[in-house]
């Protein structure tokens, strides 16, 4: 029980700290399906990462996105990849008060 409270604990802790960041990137996806499977192989690696709605400043097939910290960009990149998981784009999102600035990124 302990355990289970000790990893709750520290997802959570994950998670605020990405809510927050001040600049994360997102990964989108032509479809819904694609999105899914994203969030399925991440999961399986314990990942650091969270399926959001697609920020209305991208424009995506797909309203789903997963985002996650800079600092995983080539390694998240490259475990989809090895999954078959097409990614559609990537971005870098600064947050500027409400406002969000989108810089679309290319993979290596």
């Amino acid at each position: 029980m302990l355990v289970l409270l000790t990893i709750i604990k520290w997802v959570n802790t994950m998670n605020k700290e990405l809510l927050k960041a001040p600049q994360y990137c997102v990964f989108t996806f032509a479809t819904t399906s694609y999105a899914l499977k994203a969030e399925r192989v991440l999961k399986a690696v314990d990942a650091d990462f969270m399926v959001i709605p697609t920020l209305r400043e991208i424009s995506s097939s797909c309203g789903l996105s997963v985002k996650f910290l800079p600092d995983n960009l080539e390694e998240y990149a490259s475990e989809l990849n090895d999954h078959q998981v097409a990614i559609e784009s990537v971005y870098r999102v600064k947050k500027n008060g409400h406002r969000n600035t989108v810089e679309k990124l290319e993979l290596q």
